[in-house]
């Protein structure tokens, strides 16, 4: 199984990095490409609409050609964000709103994914981006195959969330069953 994670933190090593690692390692025997958002030059959408007319790409000239790829050739999509503000951290919005090729070319129509938040007060901070990207997978006919929520604000916090832990090994199992 090939596996994309792209993770919107700023944190090199924060807790959607560790939730990202430990669910790969839970899936196990899979080819893993983690993108680091933040590392990236990812221009907002300018809404020009080129990506709906000829080839159904977006025109605009940034390190998002290349997660194109990544998201095109991957089995299973792994968004991880903390939460800023009760949504997604701003690198991963502009990430997210690039998807508006796939509308048109159907390239992810099919595919799984999963999104991994975390936020200070967890669960109720996180409910408006779990929508965010339930909408956004339904619009795209991603089969959503769960959301972790954890509560946890400093790094290295969510290692210690056994609710959250707990959480993403149901998922992990429920990734190694499809």
């Amino acid at each position: 199984m090939k596996i994309s994670i792209f993770n919107g933190s700023p944190r090199k090593n924060g807790n959607s990095a560790f939730l990202s690692k430990l669910l790969s390692e839970k899936i196990g025997n899979s080819e893993i490409t983690t993108h680091r958002l933040v590392k990236l030059k990812i221009k907002p959408c300018i809404d020009c609409r080129a990506c709906t007319k000829g080839d159904l790409i977006c025109p605009v000239n940034d390190d998002m050609q290349q997660l194109y790829n990544s998201l095109d050739s991957a089995d299973l999509l792994v968004f991880a964000t903390p939460i800023y503000w009760f949504g997604p951290t701003g690198i991963m919005k502009n990430f997210v709103d690039r998807f508006r090729p796939y509308f048109r070319n159907k390239k992810l129509s099919g595919k799984n994914a999963v999104v991994l938040l975390s936020a200070g007060s967890g669960k109720g901070d996180c409910d408006l981006t779990a929508e965010m990207f339930k909408r956004t997978f339904n619009a795209l006919k991603i089969q959503c195959l769960g959301i972790v929520m954890a509560e946890c604000y400093d790094a290295g916090e969510v290692e210690n969330n056994k609710t959250a832990l707990k959480d993403l090994e149901k998922l992990a199992e429920r990734i190694n069953l499809t």
